[in-house]
């Protein structure tokens, strides 16, 4: 008689732990709190793409923004991997890093360059709203 109890109640145990649901938000329904870097991060590379067709950059342009890409790129990379951190703050030097990048960019544009890439980000932003 005890054994089917305990066997029942084993199961009974097994079961109930096993029906536990774990909740995550999923990562694309997070927000980003870096602000107008969001509408940048979301759009896909085709429209990536015809942004950098629009800037018309110069081929040192291209150049430096290539090599800032591949060492943030590098960067990224490093603070993902490292285990140190917590994922906080990980999040945060990477909007960190988000933030270097795009003023790295910003640097390496022309006046009337900067203007079309605001624009640019601004129709972005509207079309993801």
């Amino acid at each position: 008689m005890k054994i089917p109890v305990f066997i029942l109640f084993f199961l009974f145990c097994s079961v109930i732990s096993l029906a536990q649901i774990e909740r995550r938000s999923s990562p694309a329904k997070q927000t980003d709190s870096v602000g107008n870097d969001a509408a940048v991060n979301k759009m896909d590379k085709s429209s990536r793409k015809d942004m950098l067709k629009e800037l018309d950059l110069t081929r040192e342009q291209k150049s430096k923004l290539k090599e800032i890409h591949l060492a943030n790129k590098a960067k990224k990379e490093t603070i993902e991997n490292n285990g140190q951190l917590s994922e906080t703050e990980k999040k945060s030097r990477l909007r960190d890093l988000q933030k270097e990048q795009a003023q790295s960019v910003q640097a390496i544009l022309t006046d009337e360059q900067k203007d079309k890439f605001k624009s640019s980000r601004q129709k972005g932003m509207k079309e993801n709203n």
